[in-house]
Order: structure tokens, then sequence, then C-alpha cells
């Protein structure tokens, strides 16, 4: 199997057409656009670009192209691009024939709608773009009210794989800083993982950060503490639903928290 990343903007600079309101920036595309691996040729689909896995990683910057790009493909037969399933719509088939013939998955690494810019309100996220690709899916498709869903995977906060990786990280960190310890003192020391008793997880929003601190559960028993910030999505003045450990001013106030609560002289540190 061929092992290769495209990107939309490889593909609409290949392909001007398939979204021509590209068109005023493909001088742009072009300055970063790698050739395709394959040409998009659907009535020779031997030969055609396909593609097996489609991940949203980071915030979308052409909305309209990515949209249509991923839509194709959710479309498509077998993730062949330029194609259309002839299973799409079927209602003997689950999910009326929709995402049955081999596309692609679609992989949306963070769900927050709202982040933090240097603009005063919070700006739309890739939460806001997951949205825009789930209302044109029903549009097209008819949507819930036809028995229709978009099936995605979402990873990201507030899931709880990210913070299973979050915790398997710090504890891999703890245990080489123990080693280390241990070579550098030539004196005893405890190189377990099982100590790491709590963890603080500071965060600017409620809905991500702290929702998925508190619901989270450690495999390895850690107490895991959420701490809200009000320099970010969260000013201070709105209510929330997932209510942390507590709310400091910034990163610096949720060290300082989280320092003195395990006994550290802060105050002395600082001086």
């Amino acid at each position: 199997m061929e092992k290769n990343v495209v990107t939309p903007g490889d593909i609409v600079t290949a392909h001007p057409e398939i979204w021509p309101f590209s068109r005023p920036f493909l001088s742009h595309y072009k300055t970063f656009a790698r050739p395709l691996p394959r040409p998009i040729t659907p009535n020779d689909q031997t030969n055609s670009l396909q593609i097996s896995a489609i991940l949203v990683f980071n915030d979308s910057r052409d909305w309209g192209l990515d949209a249509t790009v991923i839509l194709d493909l959710l479309l498509s037969a077998r993730g062949i691009l330029g194609t259309t399933s002839p299973l799409n719509n079927r209602p003997d088939l689950p999910n009326r024939g929709f995402q049955q013939d081999g596309q692609p998955p679609i992989y949306f690494s963070n769900p927050d709608l709202l982040w933090a810019a240097s603009y005063h309100l919070p700006r739309l996220g890739q939460g806001g773009f997951r949205a825009a690709v789930e209302g044109v899916w029903d549009a097209v498709t008819g949507g819930k009210s036809a028995g229709v869903m978009l099936q995605k995977t979402i990873i990201g906060k507030p899931s709880r794989e990210t913070y299973v990786f979050a915790e398997t990280q710090l504890r891999n960190h703890r245990e080489t800083l123990a080693i280390s310890n241990y070579l550098n003192s030539h004196s005893s020391a405890d190189t377990e993982k099982d100590n790491l008793q709590r963890i603080y997880m500071v965060g600017d929003n409620p809905e991500s950060d702290i929702r998925g601190a508190n619901e989270y559960r450690s495999p390895w028993g850690s107490e895991w503490l959420s701490v809200l910030v009000r320099s970010g999505v969260y000013c201070g003045a709105e209510e929330t639903t997932w209510k942390p450990r507590v709310v400091v001013n910034d990163v610096r106030d949720a060290v300082k928290w989280a320092l003195e609560r395990e006994g550290w002289n802060v105050s002395e540190q600082e001086e």
C-alpha cells in the first residue's frame, strides 16, 4: 500500500476546478503544494488517487475547499476522488448506504468550538469547522430525519484517550527524571511511576479542558484537579456547566496555587 500525505492544497493546485472559489489563492497554495502521488481519473479507477483516511489535524484555513473535498470523499466509492458510491441513499442498507462502501474514516483531533485569539471575542475553532461539515452532510444526505448519521471519530480534549496519553507521558517523564537523579546522586531513588498522586490540568475552556479533567478516571489511581484560568476562552463572568476545582487569573496563578497546595512556600521562592 502506498503511504502518502495529501492536503486539499495539493488537490486544488493540481485540479483548480474542484473548488473554483480558491482560484484567487492558488498562488499561495503553490508555495507549499506537492504533486499528487496519483492523478484524479475517476474513469480509470485503478490508477486514480485513493484516500485511506481523512485526518483533520488543525483548524481549517479554507472551509469551503476543505469541506468540499471531505464531502467528496465521504460520498465516494472506496475513497477514490471524483467517484460517487452506488450504495449512497439506499434505504435497504445501514445508514441508508452512506459510508458503507469503503469510504475513508474521518478523524477530528480537536472538538473545541471556540478558542481565544488576539481578538477580544472567542474565535471559531476546529469544532466550528466540524459543525459546518456535519451541517453540509445533513443537508446533502437528509441527516437524522432520514436516518443518516455522519460516522466520525473525535479525539482531543475532553476525550478519555487524550488524558490517558497525557498521563502516560507524564509518568514516563517522571520515571526518566527519577532514574537520572539516581544515576547522578548514586543514592537510592524511587524510580517507580506509581507515586504520581496528583495531576493538575490547567485550561481556559470549561467545555473541553475542565470537563475532561473532571470526567477522567486515571487507570493508575492518580487524582486529577482542574484549574480554570480567566485569560482565554473563559473570562470569568459567565456560568459554566463544568465546575473546576479552582478559578484563577492566569497560568502563573494556576502554577502558584498548585505548588502551594503541594506544600511549597511560593512566597519565599519568589523573593
